[in-house]
């Protein structure tokens, strides 16, 4: 035991040690180090880094030359940012962080290595400075702030009769937040109704859309990380429910929102530039100022506005230069006229109370409901048939859904590369189930690794946080195209016929001896191995089949939302959970198969919850605690059939029974 921890501590001392020499900052050049820490990869934010880089060459600081860039990206995930800042700040000269997680974790850390942000939206409120004239510590730079105030005027003059405006942003994210909060006040003013809904994870997108466009008029989104991820989705709802989307950054205009007033992401890489110029060059960090943006211009969409019928003449001229000063507020960074002519408006509203638009939404739960059962069921076979927590699902979700989306954009058949995508779900299955039995790693501890291994697994095969499916051929495109049927009937039918797929395929080979074996392994080891069973192979057979589901649903759902984002897998495992138990608590004791569908029913019923939860107008910051108190209510209903003397349903056994 002894010798086994001597060991270990010399490994750990000699990868410390690599470690330490491979990130040391070299002192044999006499190049200025500037580090960079991109929160996540995204148009915008590219556009400022490449600004940025471009204008210190420009002005002689040329990487590679007399500089040397460390450039490093996060790819959204906040548990990298504090070992990334770390190394960037011990390694470097200058920072710059860019998007507000990367600059505060930057500022938070640094105690004299100056630091630099951009693309944030407040730097006030995120603590990053005092003031924007008198920063004060150790960082400053530029803002992404436009005045929403403007963004309500030019909607006004596209929309002259709109009444009510739906707001969607991510709630963990601090420019969202404060941007609706000026939004709100914007609406306001300007008399318009604002409804507001947040959502945690890119999965939450597509209800939470389809709520706010059934109840409004237009869908108004801040510059949104989270959201530009999934803008693609998003869109093309708004083609569906001719609701038009504003906001944003320049680059969702591109595909597909209407029209957005905001800044041009790199030439405000290159004003922060010039500040770090100053940095340089000798300047205190305190001593300079941060600013807003230089340019702020107008941004449509001529494409959507035909598909939507609107007229977006009387703001396309529209361009506002900013004075060179700087200010505390953004609304006082622009100083010039706005162009605009005289021609009238039109628009399409959407009547919020019609009952189609109810029955959208609806269909839209049960098309979701359809999909996110395969993963479901995936849960299920480790969690009550073999009876093991397997957190890995969060893991392999994302894995089919990147594979998939990989494969479409290479230019494979969707339906080979949504086949490629459950594959690569039970690879690692078998992966999380050799660990589990051959080197006895206990089966929460399993999921826990996988799931680590996957996050990196997943970012190699997407090579970014996200990747947009916009404009390839899908499953979901060859039905609509085939059948000529609308997107969401088209994602019902195809939930129907892989939901149909697997049930069959599982019921015959959970009754084959092969299946009988895995389900007995479930119900108890020890008498497998009394009966010969290979107990070991059969728990791999689980984990591979329930990793290769859950990858499934990942690719379906990948193809439906029009993207594969890494941080798909989010909630995954409680989606699963929440699916089987809701089944179990509603219907009585079912033979396989029907156990089987009655998951798929509490699949939809678990979405169907959560679109009531959306319906109820419930703010933002309560969202996720009002679905866990309905969800906590219908589970209490087997107590209440007790304390009615309702005779209870029979208790559900790990494996089931035919």
């Amino acid at each position: 035991m002894k010798r086994n921890m001597a060991t270990i501590m010399v490994l750990m001392l000699a990868v410390l040690t690599l470690f330490g020499c491979s990130s040391s900052k070299s002192t044999s050049d006499d190049g200025v180090h500037i580090g960079i820490l991109q929160y996540v990869e995204h148009q915008s934010l590219t556009a400022a880094r490449k600004g940025f880089v471009d204008e210190l060459e420009k002005e002689g600081y040329i990487d590679g030359d007399n500089i040397v860039i460390d450039y490093e990206n996060a790819q959204g995930d906040q548990s990298n940012l504090q070992t990334i800042s770390t190394n960037l700040i011990a390694n470097n000269d200058l920072v710059l962080g860019i998007a507000t997680p990367a600059a505060q974790t930057l500022a938070n850390l640094s105690t004299d290595v100056p630091v630099l942000f951009t693309a944030v939206t407040d730097p006030v409120s995120a603590k990053l400075v005092d003031s924007m004239k008198n920063p004060g510590g150790i960082a400053t730079g530029t803002s992404d702030m436009s005045p929403i105030s403007k963004q309500v005027e030019l909607l006004q003059k596209v929309m002259p009769n709109v009444t009510k405006v739906g707001i969607m942003y991510t709630t963990n994210e601090r420019n969202s937040e404060v941007q609706v909060e000026e939004a709100k006040e914007a609406f306001a003013k300007a008399g318009i109704e604002a409804i507001t809904k947040g959502i945690s994870s890119t999965n939450d997108v597509q209800d939470t859309a389809k709520s706010l466009m059934s109840q409004t008029e237009v869908l108004f989104i801040p510059t949104d990380n989270m959201i530009v991820s999934a803008i693609s989705l998003i869109t093309e709802l708004s083609k569906e429910t001719k609701i038009p989307v504003v906001g944003g950054s320049a680059d969702v205009v591109e595909q597909g929102v209407l029209f957005t007033y905001g800044a041009n992401y790199e030439a405000l890489g290159r004003q922060t530039a010039k500040l770090a110029i100053r940095i340089l060059e000798g300047e205190d960090v305190s001593d300079v100022a941060a600013e807003y943006p230089e340019t702020l211009n107008v941004v449509t969409n001529d494409e959507m506005a035909e598909t939507l019928g609107i007229d977006l003449s009387s703001i396309e001229n529209d361009t506002t230069e900013s004075s060179s000063d700087t200010t505390e507020t953004s609304t006082s960074a622009s100083s010039s006229t706005t162009k605009t002519s005289s021609s009238s408006t039109s628009t399409q509203t959407s009547d919020s109370s019609s009952t189609n638009g109810w029955l959208d939404i609806v269909l839209s739960a049960i098309s979701q409901g359809l999909l996110w059962s395969i993963m479901a069921i995936g849960v299920f076979i480790t969690f009550r048939i073999l009876d093991i927590a397997d957190l890995s699902a969060e893991g392999s979700f994302p894995l089919g859904a990147a594979s998939t989306a990989i494969m479409i954009v290479n230019g494979i058949n969707p339906l080979i590369a949504t086949i490629g995508g459950f594959v690569a779900g039970m690879v690692a299955g078998a992966v999380s189930g050799f660990m589990h039995t051959k080197m006895k790693i206990p089966a929460l501890l399993t999921g826990i690794i996988t799931l680590t291994a996957l996050y990196s697994i997943n970012l190699l095969v997407l090579g970014s946080a996200n990747v947009s499916l916009a404009g390839q051929e899908t499953l979901v495109t060859l039905m609509t195209s085939a059948l000529n049927l609308s997107k969401l009937y088209a994602v019902i039918l195809i939930g129907v016929i892989f939901v149909a797929l697997v049930i069959i395929l599982l019921v015959v080979l959970l009754n084959t001896q092969v299946g009988l074996a895995l389900r007995a392994t479930g119900d108890n080891i020890a008498m497998g191995e009394a009966n010969g069973i290979k107990v070991d192979r059969m728990k791999i057979l689980g984990y591979m089949i329930s990793n290769g589901l859950i990858a499934l649903a990942g690719s379906l759902l990948a193809q439906n939302n029009g993207y594969a984002d890494m941080n798909m897998g989010t909630g995954t495992i409680v989606n699963g959970l929440a699916s089987i138990i809701l089944a179990e608590v509603i219907v009585k004791y079912l033979p396989l198969g029907k156990r089987l569908w009655s998951i798929v029913l509490g699949s939809i019923l678990y979405r169907l919850v959560l679109v009531i939860i959306l319906a109820m107008n419930v703010d933002a910051q309560m969202l996720k605690l009002a679905s866990a108190i309905l969800l906590a209510l219908i589970l209490y209903v087997p107590e209440i059939r007790n304390k009615l003397h309702i005779k209870p349903s029979k208790t559900l056994t790990p494996g089931g029974e035919d």
